[in-house]
């Protein structure tokens, strides 16, 4: 069985490849998983961000709910609180999680329906930075684990464009409906975050906004564009114009002189990997051309200062069974399909924090010619998996969560500079 899970959770990667133009119809009009002040917002937050409850709650459909709260390894128990009015927004675009089309039939602009896998992970990976901003989550019509893994076994690449549009969609309704705050008339500052086949959709968007469009770079707070892979020049961090290698000519990847405030304006990006010795990863982190390089940054170098490539500890923050509604019998709950070989920690709180058990570094080799780069965890790796050591998928279903509370913390020091400035 947790052979199955591995071989369904590998297809969970999806590489970055050019948005066409999507054949199907786009949408009438956004199908939002959550969106501050929506009714009955599942993340909990009304129109300024605030909770809707006494604490930040989550809700799945059909009844179940989560805080998100933590436990650390010694019992302590963390309160989540969140700032009132967050000054800034997320837009956050879940990995894949369907095992089949949402919906059943996928013709024409048929809406896809929120679902709780979705709900699940978008709490897993995304809730956390509810302290920091207002989170707006679309639901998208994305390829499906079924589709990926027959991509794989064939060697084609399914077309991934109608998703993409969704997606692409779903963030002008955003821009042109709540990115404006009624207080002040001004554009609020975004930050884009995205995991796997969330983040191959996000760059896709990214290149025809953000990177082309100057005035909108100027409101991008960061976009944290994880578990996929981001191509920079070897000694560069962006294509600086007409490099069809690099993934974005305008947007640089985040870097820090030490001293320096934390940069703003820049990508996040890396895949996480825990090899033994000498390993080299087999999928994510390799390059695709000469002279260029998959982008790694590591949140916790960026957010402490240190050197990009120092070894430092991870502030991670990993999903508990209460926090996916799982139970003895089903531990993964609604992500048991996705995340089956990962063991949910049975506690009462929304996450188990592990501060000093794992440590983090990005790392590079050179393998039959073809330039690797990629963020190599190690310590306590009983956290992830008794058996997430491998070359090809890694640490890929746990990507965002191995640092989590860096990469919230990092949001807030970000959002802050980008407010300042």
């Amino acid at each position: 069985m947790r052979r199955l899970f591995a071989v369904l959770a590998a297809v969970f990667f999806f590489p970055l490849l050019p948005a066409p133009a999507a054949e199907a119809a786009p949408l009438g009009s956004t199908v939002w998983l959550c969106r501050p002040g929506m009714p009955a917002n599942p993340c909990g937050q009304d129109a300024r961000g605030n909770p809707l409850d006494q604490n930040l709650t989550g809700r799945y459909l059909l009844g179940g709910s989560t805080e998100f709260d933590a436990r650390r390894a010694d019992g302590t128990h963390e309160p989540f609180t969140v700032p009132a009015d967050p000054p800034v927004d997320c837009f956050y675009v879940y990995p894949t999680v369907d095992l089949l089309p949402n919906p059943l039939l996928r013709l024409g602009s048929l809406p896809p329906v929120p679902q709780n896998n979705a709900l699940a992970v978008t709490f897993a990976q995304a809730q956390r930075f509810a302290g920091q901003c207002r989170i707006f989550a679309p639901v998208y019509r994305q390829l499906t684990l079924l589709e990926l893994a027959g991509g794989v076994l064939t060697g084609t690449s399914p077309d991934p464009s109608v998703g993409y549009g969704d997606v692409a969609d779903a963030f002008a309704d955003y821009w042109a409906h709540d990115n404006v705050d009624p207080a002040t008339g001004k554009r609020r500052g975004v930050v884009l975050v995205g995991h796997s086949q969330g983040t191959a959709a996000l760059a896709a968007l990214m290149r025809t906004t953000f990177d082309v469009d100057a005035g909108m770079r100027g409101q991008l707070v960061a976009a944290y564009l994880l578990g996929g892979d981001v191509q920079v020049p070897v000694d560069g961090v962006k294509g600086g114009g007409g490099d069809p290698d690099s993934t974005f000519q305008n947007v640089p990847v985040c870097t820090r002189e030490p001293g320096a405030p934390v940069p703003v304006g820049c990508v996040v990006a890396y895949s996480a990997f825990d090899l033994a010795e000498g390993g080299v990863p087999t999928s994510f982190g390799r390059s695709t051309a000469p002279g260029h390089r998959k982008a790694c940054v590591n949140p916790a170098a960026l957010l402490g200062g240190g050197a990009a490539n120092a070894r430092l500890p991870l502030d991670a923050l990993m999903p508990t069974r209460r926090l996916v509604a799982g139970n003895s019998l089903a531990p993964g709950g609604h992500l048991a399909l996705v995340m089956g070989g990962y063991p949910f920690p049975d506690l009462p709180a929304g996450f188990a924090r592990y501060t000093e058990s794992v440590t983090g570094a990005c790392v590079s080799a050179v393998d039959g010619g073809v330039r690797v780069d990629w963020l190599q965890v190690e310590g306590d790796l009983s956290l992830f998996a008794a058996d997430s050591r491998t070359h090809a998928l890694g640490l890929h279903v746990v990507d965002v969560n191995v640092a989590l509370g860096d990469l919230t913390a990092l949001a807030g020091a970000q959002s802050a500079e980008w407010r300042g400035r």
